[in-house]
């Protein structure tokens, strides 16, 4: 009972909790907000996006899209992931969205089930690895994504870092069935001419110290963002702030917090401009 309380004063299970179907896979689920481990704060806005309420700057709004790279997690502070760092450095308020694992599919989903959020913002910007036009992410683990509150913090601690279990796996009523996500992602350019869209390629930290690899595996996918219509594309690879620098990383492809804030600083320079790589 004394270590079921201590481990829930400090913070150890103060988790963002999500919400899994058919259609978009998993989101972070609605309205709630933490502190895990009573440092690294978290927030998920009533359109689930890492943000306070969704109430538009009078100058600019940019929607954030991406993966465990916009994401971050639990080992970051709010002020430390990618949205707050960007807004930092330009004009207006950034509203990301994203989760863990999310694959382009999960991202365009969410597009069009929210086209008001769509309506309201300027520019739409993506941040893509060279996973992410890979078949939809499907929930599948209770430690990744839980889906309500642990009952018993200890027992989940314990399975999620002692006992290790395999996942679920994904039950049939939550299988996302696999689109052409080519075909997704021009319909949706097709249907927001007015938007600016740019799309930022982000490698991990062999392709930023390999420009074979950046080449073959990363901006291999500027052929099919292009032909679906997009035309703003920057490799994040290319840029001097980022090639050399293996202290931007904290794992094999997520920022450090500096890392975030370099990432943060080159995609700034490029909202600035009109023009991709």
């Amino acid at each position: 009972m004394v270590a079921e309380l201590g481990v829930r004063v400090a913070g150890m299970v103060d988790l963002p909790i999500y919400h899994a179907d058919a259609s978009i896979g998993y989101i972070p689920a609605a309205g709630q907000r933490g502190s895990f481990l009573n440092k690294n704060d978290w927030i998920i806005n009533s359109r689930h996006m890492g943000a306070e309420e969704f109430v538009l700057d009078p100058v600019a709004n940019l929607l954030l899209v991406g993966d465990s790279i916009v994401w971050g997690g639990n080992p970051y502070a709010r002020a430390e992931r990618l949205g707050p760092q960007l807004e930092r450095r330009i004009k207006g308020k950034v509203w990301p969205i994203s989760a863990g694992s999310w694959s382009l599919q999960n991202e365009l989903t969410y597009l069009q089930q929210n086209p008001d959020v769509v309506d309201k913002v300027d520019t739409i910007a993506f941040v893509l690895n060279n996973g992410d036009l890979a078949p939809a992410s499907s929930w599948s683990c209770t430690r990744s994504h839980p889906l309500t509150r642990p009952v018993v913090a200890l027992w989940y601690l314990a399975d999620k870092h002692v006992l290790q279990r395999p996942c679920e796996g994904t039950p049939p009523e939550l299988k996302v069935e696999s689109q052409d996500v080519a075909a997704m992602l021009a319909a949706f350019m097709a249907a927001n001419t007015t938007k600016r869209v740019i799309v930022f390629l982000y490698p991990d930290k062999q392709e930023a110290a390999d420009e074979t690899l950046l080449h073959s595996q990363l901006e291999a996918m500027e052929s099919v963002l292009r032909a679906a219509g997009v035309q703003e594309v920057v490799s994040v690879g290319r840029d001097a702030r980022w090639r050399g620098q293996p202290q931007a990383y904290k794992d094999a492809i997520h920022p450090s917090p500096h890392g975030m804030g370099v990432l943060a600083a080159i995609m700034a320079t490029a909202l600035e401009s009109r023009a991709g790589r």
